[in-house]
């Protein structure tokens, strides 16, 4: 049986996937949205490893949506015997040393991330500006 593990974006989070998710269940998959507990990198590539350890299945497919996708290459790294696949949905190709913050398209948005670099992230001030980091659109 195929497994998806679904990993969201940096200001969204499992329940981005639940329609997704539903439609994988219906066509016979097994589908895992994972929760970004974590506040680095490393964190969070541990939160989609403890989905993969914690799942049966002959084939794993990782699905990062924007930033998802580091920690899913990251946990891809950890665990290569166990994926079989890895899906960037609306998300670039990671590149050793260059920081996930480089991927953000709108320079103002980047700089003001950069400066709460050392404390929590907040969301975006409302849905519209979720555009400035990626987008979803279309995308059944």
């Amino acid at each position: 049986m195929t497994v998806f593990i679904l990993v969201p974006g940096m200001f969204t989070g499992p329940h981005v996937w639940d329609e997704t998710a539903a439609r994988l269940v219906a066509a016979g998959a097994e589908a895992h949205a994972v929760t970004l507990r974590g506040g680095d990198l490393e964190a969070h590539i541990a939160d989609v490893l403890a989905v993969i350890d914690s799942v049966n299945g002959s084939e794993i497919v990782l699905v990062g949506h924007d930033y998802g996708i580091h920690p899913a290459v990251g946990a891809a790294d950890r665990r290569a015997d166990r994926i079989a696949r890895i899906v960037h949905l609306d998300a670039g190709i990671p590149q050793d040393g260059v920081p996930a913050l480089a991927a953000v398209p709108d320079q103002s948005l980047r700089a003001r991330v950069a400066e709460q670099a050392d404390g929590p992230l907040a969301p975006p001030a409302n849905r519209d500006e979720w555009g400035r980091w990626g987008s979803t659109t279309g995308v059944a």
